[in-house]
């Protein structure tokens, strides 16, 4: 891979990079992202952002704790954040890739896997503009604590291919995210639209309410459990 001399510590920079050991490949962001990448690297560069610190959604634990439990493989964590899902499936022997487009909150989530002593690879990308050959391909989990719930229209149309085409047959999907209503923040989804948006490849096997995931009892955040045809 060829070595990217802009990595984006200014928030409004056009660019993403894979990292993988020592090299970096450039990624393009969207335009569209522009107010995001600011709203959310202000969040990390002067405080705590409000996602951060939640119990992982219930359902997950079960998935790879519970009695029926997963057996461990590839595992893709879109949106990574600070990287506490990737941490945990790590220490439970998951092969872990974690994505997120805010360099920062990956910064994080490297220094917290170190101190862990466990290994995952990071990504810095746009998961509109992001492909298969770049991050792989293959997973049998796909966990995502909130990208989807926040994203556009075209967004969305774009991230339910990029999942399609990297997952694993018979894999699962996690998602985790509000209802969708007038908010401040993400719109939020509903039952309708994720069985819409999924119908061509993938079996909506429940949702259910996760109350110790939000901070806000009117506002519950609702994990939507799928598996790939």
């Amino acid at each position: 891979m060829t070595v990217c001399s802009h990595r984006m510590e200014n928030p409004l920079r056009r660019s993403a990079c894979l990292e993988h050991g020592p090299s970096l490949l450039c990624v393009a962001y969207t335009s569209g992202m522009q107010f995001n990448r600011l709203m959310f690297w202000l969040f990390y560069r002067f405080g705590t952002p409000p996602w951060e610190g939640h119990p992982l959604p219930e359902r997950l634990r079960e998935l790879i704790e519970g009695p029926s439990a997963l057996p461990p493989g590839k595992a893709l964590d879109v949106g990574c954040g600070t990287g506490d899902t990737s941490i945990y499936l790590a220490r439970r022997a998951w092969d872990v890739t974690a994505f997120d487009f805010m360099n920062v909150a990956l910064k994080r989530a490297r220094a917290k896997a170190g101190a862990a002593a466990v290994s995952i690879r990071t990504m810095q990308a746009d998961v509109t503009r992001l492909t298969p050959s770049e991050v792989g391909v293959g997973f049998q989990l796909i966990v995502d604590n909130g990208l989807l719930h926040g994203l556009s229209d075209a967004g969305r149309d774009a991230y339910v291919r990029l999942v399609s085409a990297i997952a694993a047959p018979n894999a699962t999907l996690l998602l985790a995210g509000f209802a969708e209503k007038k908010r401040r923040g993400p719109r939020g989804y509903d039952r309708p639209e994720v069985e819409r948006r999924f119908a061509a490849g993938w079996e909506l096997l429940g949702h259910r309410k996760d109350p110790a995931i939000s901070s806000r009892p009117d506002d519950p955040v609702y994990v939507y459990e799928l598996r790939r045809r």
